[in-house]
């Protein structure tokens, strides 16, 4: 069986992961602003704002199917 973590995914799966640190902060405070004092957060919402930045960068960095 081929590994499937060539040196492209392994890249591509990092670069997801720090666009997630970056993005997912950033888009936290604003969503769910008035959540922070008191702390009163939203976890599912925080969830999905951490990931989808990482799916999305994830999506556009890894080889499509080109036929």
């Amino acid at each position: 069986m081929k590994n499937m973590l060539t040196p492209h995914i392994h890249w591509c799966l990092r670069r997801a992961f720090i666009t997630m640190l970056i993005v997912g902060p950033v888009l936290t405070l604003i969503n769910q602003w008035e959540r922070l004092w008191p702390f009163e957060p939203n976890w599912w919402k925080i969830i999905l704002t951490f990931v989808v930045p990482f799916l999305v960068s994830l999506s556009g960095s890894l080889p499509g199917n080109k036929q």
